[in-house]
């Protein structure tokens, strides 16, 4: 009896880590909004995390010790699914329930792993107040952070994450198990709102050499980190055996090969997030099947795009929504492939074939039929209108003129990023912490409030592997790319990774040449954090920021010198050239018209004063008059 009692202690301690069976797909814990605002308390703790596996054997595992999210108790993997409202409020408390940070001090560890037991949130995608979304705050062990995110009223509906960002550790504890699905919600006349709908996080484990996946395995980040604790992965048997680990293990929200279900014939919506700090997927959907794109990184499109043969290509943070319509081909489970791995990441299952009479009595029930391509209604919103380029950026991601092996990672500003001294043509750093107000921090990368920034982006010469760009707060633009003669990139188009000219993304591949991006700094000012989603790149270096002022305020009454465009300038020069005369000329004139009124109607105060007094006696005669009315009528009757 001890024993089973024992037993059943552990199973109970061991089950909140245990995110699914393997099979079907187990739904996620969700919080939504009350009365506008939506209240999450989210605790960080050490925990054994235990993950059934598919095709390794009945019975067998994938265990590791990680960070990972409690709600309300209860491990979760991923975190819970957070819902917001347009011009709702998010109200999330953060408390880091980790162990002493054990690592050396040093000046070089803003470019090393450090701090590996501070966390905090960022909203990915979500275009909110940097003070707030603000990843240079970290909550060390012990420690409490509270986020306090208004979500303005224009915000259009999108599936965006929530994850780590505490510089120092961000891969490391991401690809842990610290990020979640975060959803603005549409209103309910949206058509998709009424689809059923499933949340895919898909995510990985570095677990060796790999074809597909840059970044670090997990054995080689528990020995740059040093004393702190171990993920120690390992795949076991039913036995207990230690089996071979694959160089790769992907998950779809802590499952490993899940199924979801779909009804033949009726539109399903998939809502897919890559969350990782590493890596790129090609995804092929099964033929038997058709699929219709209808928003991108959270932006919706205003017409859905069908998935033209039936892969699609996500960067680190892509996020498709997807129309799925399965009909009467196909039996049993279908499955969504990694192209480049040809194992699948996931099932979908159909429903059984119905019998005629009983599909006509079931139609009846399913929602009304679609036609594609579907169109929507109000999908423009002001905060991501870029229009004429109204201030000019060069970025190079390039790395070459770090040594290898590389100690660190940086991003440079200017043209000719070659392997020399910084110049006039180049300015190149590695991350060094908040910026803050101080002007001279940002290297001339200050923009007001409003402006419509255009960015090339120069690409790394040096890695076949494309450094993912991700910008906060501000969704961007993709105008177009240009290979550079002779490099990495020289025969390929970004269409082959799955961007197109026009598409409203907050994270894209940048490849050897240049590329050209846009954006509006809208609706907030501060420190705008840029970088490398290749969190191992990020981690040691590469990001930085730049500030977005209030034309309106200025600084000691002076607004930052900064570069724009020279034709701006010029007309904003001939406006208040014209503005200040004009001005002045008419309060001249207002003054003059004053001048002449008091010399035609000189004041004369006695006769003001006997002219306020009989109006005075007046009004109180009418008062008197006024109140007496009502007893005169009473006396009448």
């Amino acid at each position: 009896m001890p024993r089973c009692l024992t037993l059943c202690l552990f199973l109970l301690l061991l089950g909140p880590a245990v995110p699914g069976s393997g099979r079907e797909l187990a739904a996620l814990r969700e919080v939504f909004s009350s009365h506008g605002t939506t209240f999450v308390d989210l605790r960080v703790r050490a925990s054994q995390v235990t993950v059934p596996l598919r095709d390794y054997g009945d019975g067998a595992v994938f265990v590791y010790t990680g960070r990972v999210y409690f709600y309300e108790g209860v491990a979760s993997l991923p975190g819970p699914v957070i819902h917001v409202k347009p011009g709702g409020k998010l109200v999330l408390r953060l408390l880091n329930d980790l162990g002493k940070q054990m690592y050396a001090h040093s000046a070089e560890q803003l470019y090393n792993f450090h701090g590996v037991n501070s966390t905090n949130v960022h909203f990915h995608g979500v275009h909110g107040d940097p003070h707030v979304d603000d990843v240079f705050k970290a909550a060390a062990p012990g420690q409490f952070m509270k986020y306090e995110l208004n979500i303005p009223k224009k915000h259009l509906p999108g599936l965006h994450w929530y994850h780590t960002h505490s510089h120092g550790s961000s891969y490391l504890l991401l690809m842990g198990g610290l990020f979640g699905a975060f959803i603005v919600d549409s209103a309910k006349h949206d058509t998709l709102a009424s689809l059923h709908s499933f949340v895919l996080m898909i995510h990985l484990y570095r677990l060796g050499i790999s074809k597909l996946c840059d970044g670090m395995t997990m054995e080689s980040v528990d020995t740059a980190i040093g004393t702190n604790m171990s993920s120690r992965p390992r795949i076991v048997s039913k036995s207990g055996k230690e089996l071979p680990l694959p160089p790769d293990l992907f998950l779809v929200n802590g499952q490993h090969k899940p199924t979801i279900m779909v009804k033949r014939g009726e539109p399903t919506l998939l809502r897919l997030a890559f969350a990782a700090g590493s890596c790129y997927l090609n995804i092929s959907f099964p033929k038997e099947c058709r699929f219709y794109v209808a928003a991108i990184d959270g932006v919706p499109l205003k017409c859905t795009r069908e998935v033209k043969g039936n892969w699609l290509y996500f960067t680190t943070a892509t996020r498709y929504d997807v129309v799925t319509i399965c009909g009467r081909d196909g039996e049993g489970k279908l499955p969504v492939m990694l192209a480049r791995l040809g194992e699948p990441i996931f099932y979908i299952g159909l429903s059984p074939i119905l019998p005629k009479r009983e599909r006509r009595r079931s139609h009846c029930c399913h929602p009304e039929e679609l036609t594609f391509p579907l169109c929507f209604r109000s999908r423009d919103a002001a905060y991501l209108t870029a229009g004429k380029p109204t201030f000019r950026r060069d970025i190079s991601f390039s790395q070459s003129w770090i040594p290898d092996p590389k100690p660190y990672y940086g991003i440079g500003y200017g043209t000719d990023c070659s392997p020399r001294a910084n110049s006039t043509t180049c300015f190149r750093e590695h991350f060094s912490g908040r910026k803050g107000e101080v002007l001279e921090n940002y290297h001339g990368f200050v923009v007001p409030l409003g402006a419509t920034v255009e960015a090339r982006v120069f690409g790394d010469p040096t890695n076949s592997t494309p450094h993912p760009l991700h910008l906060h707060v501000n969704h961007f633009v993709f105008v177009g790319f240009t290979p550079r003669k002779g490099g990495q990139h020289e025969n390929f188009s970004m269409a082959d990774f799955g961007v197109f000219p026009g598409d409203m993304r907050d994270t894209i591949p940048i490849l050897d040449g240049q590329t050209i991006i846009r954006w509006r700094a809208a609706t907030f000012t501060g420190e705008v954090v840029y970088h490398c989603h290749t969190l191992t790149h990020e981690d040691r270096g590469m990001m930085t920021s730049y500030l977005v002022y209030s034309s309106a305020v200025g600084r000691a009454g002076e607004e930052p010198n900064v570069a724009v465009d020279e034709s701006v300038a010029k007309r904003n020069a001939a406006r208040r050239l014209f503005l200040v005369p004009a001005i002045v000329l008419f309060l001249c004139a207002l003054l003059c018209a004053l001048c002449g009124w008091l010399r035609a109607n000189p004041p004369q105060p006695g006769k003001w004063a006997r002219k306020c007094k009989d109006l005075l006696l007046h009004r109180c005669d009418e008062v008197n008059q006024a109140e007496l009315q009502p007893l005169r009528a009473s006396d009448c009757s």
